[in-house]
This record gives structure tokens, C-alpha cells and sequence, in this order.
């Protein structure tokens, strides 16, 4: 009887002690919003079009040959601060600058007002 019980007292202790604690790290990512932004560049050239922001002025992107494809609204809103960004606002562009898709990719957006042309990229998550 003794044997038993010392037997499952150290089986126990066996289980017990092999029983590793395990934790898990979990890593959301989301799209970045005008206040991340502009945290990393305040003078970054933005805007927001169905939820999502667009950055410009960067260099592989006005290197690539896009051909302008079909309207899809113009800006709305102008926005001094990240917290006064919502779709159609910008902070650089007027009011009124037209914005087109681009045939060969989804990820890119030009933006025209008067004779000035702009390639903006949307900034995706991660």
C-alpha cells in the first residue's frame, strides 16, 4: 500500500513538474491611419479613400508606367490634424482634385489637380 501511494505521489509530481507554462505572444496588425502617419512624417502627403491612406512621394512608384484608368471621386475635406481625416480628406491636395485607378495595379491611385500629377501607394498593414 505504501509503494502505491509513494508510486502516485512521485507519478504526480513527475506530471506536475514536466508541465511547461506556455505563453503566446499575439501580434494584430492593421492598416495604418493618418495619426501613425503622421507621427512617423508630419509633412507626409496623404489622403483617405474608403478607409484606407495613401502616401506619396515615393520614388519606385513614380518610376512605374501606370496608365490613368476610370474616376473615382475627387477630395472632399481638407484635414490640419490626424484626427480630422475621414474618406475624400486630405492634407495636401485642394478640394476638388480628382482622383483615378490605375490600370495595372490596385494599390495605386493618381491624383490630378490642374496640371499636377501625383502617384499615391495605400499603406497597408503590418
Amino acid at each position: 500500500m505504501k509503494n502505491s501511494l509513494l508510486f502516485v505521489l512521485l507519478f504526480n509530481l513527475f506530471i506536475v513538474g514536466c508541465n511547461e507554462a506556455v505563453t503566446v505572444d499575439t501580434f494584430t496588425f492593421e492598416k495604418p491611419d493618418a495619426a501613425e502617419v503622421l507621427r512617423l512624417d508630419d509633412r507626409a502627403d496623404i489622403f483617405q479613400w474608403e478607409g484606407n491612406i495613401f502616401n506619396t512621394n515615393i520614388e519606385w512608384i513614380d518610376e512605374l508606367e501606370l496608365n490613368e484608368d476610370q474616376h473615382l471621386g475627387e477630395i472632399k475635406f481638407n484635414a490640419t490634424k490626424a484626427e480630422d481625416f475621414k474618406n475624400g480628406a486630405a492634407n495636401h491636395l485642394p478640394i476638388g482634385a480628382k482622383i483615378y485607378s490605375v490600370k495595372e495595379r490596385d494599390d495605386i491611385l493618381i491624383v490630378k489637380n490642374d496640371n499636377v500629377v501625383k502617384r499615391y501607394l495605400v499603406l497597408s498593414e503590418g
